[in-house]
């Protein structure tokens, strides 16, 4: 994967971050449960990816199908 992509996506999962506290924070403030599940899928994607060796790894299993 080139630098430019790696730097892309760990620009998109640092927004999936901050989407996700922002619903966190949606949720408390206002209760709405579609915002809890909707930030908990967020930072699970964050944690889930955060380390780029794991999208190669998905990558080429996704090639070898």
């Amino acid at each position: 994967m080139s630098y430019n992509k790696q730097k892309t996506l760990k620009n998109i999962l640092l927004l999936n971050l901050i989407v996700g506290i922002h619903n966190i924070i949606n949720f408390a403030l206002h209760g709405y449960p579609t915002a809890l599940i909707v930030g908990v899928l967020n930072i699970g994607a964050w944690v889930m990816l955060r380390d780029l060796k794991i999208i190669s790894v998905i990558i080429k299993n996704n090639n070898k199908n």
